[in-house]
């Protein structure tokens, strides 16, 4: 699944490249087609929110999903566009955990002239049978920690809609 995707990424990257960097539109709607499909954006949100997700309600579960969502839709498209050609995405083997029901997919991003960086695919099989991905880590830093501190530390401050009406201002841009 990672390794397809990537591919179809990198594919759709090279061949319109053009017209995506002077359209942000479809930028942000290939990658809602080709990698949003992959996360398990529910399990995710869960995560990321920790002891807040007991406490919010549906719509608010619901609003920070959607906006954490079209977050990463940002993000991801933003890095796409320093993909030169040159990087490479070497895949070692699969670990497997819980079962049956986890599986680590560990690759190092290579760059040439630089130490290859290691990225673990976090996926979870879903009971459906696909396996999407619902953590990253990068050189060890797990993203889902990562933002459950940041945005923690943010709704202990200020409350979680207005984390939700943050992320909803950061990518208005995308509707």
């Amino acid at each position: 699944m990672i390794r397809s995707t990537v591919s179809g990424l990198i594919l759709e990257l090279s061949e319109r490249r053009l017209e995506l960097e002077s359209d942000e539109g479809a930028l942000y709607t290939m990658v809602d087609k080709l990698v949003v499909p992959h996360i398990a954006l529910g399990k995710v949100s869960k995560l990321i929110l920790g002891s807040h997700w007991k406490s919010a309600s549906e719509v608010q579960r619901q609003h920070f999903t959607v906006g954490f969502k079209d977050l990463l839709i940002r993000s991801y498209a933003t890095a796409m566009f320093e993909y030169t050609g040159q990087e490479e995405l070497r895949y070692r083997p699969v670990n497997l955990k819980g079962g049956g029901r986890i599986a680590v997919v560990p690759t190092d991003l290579v760059i040439p002239g630089q130490a290859p960086i290691p990225v673990d695919y976090y996926c979870l099989l879903e009971k459906s049978g696909a396996w999407k991905i619902y953590d990253i880590q990068i050189d060890g830093i797990s993203l889902i920690l990562s933002y459950r501190n940041q945005y923690g530390q943010y709704i202990d401050t200020n409350g979680l809609d207005a984390l939700i009406e943050s992320l909803q201002l950061k990518t208005a841009d995308f509707k």
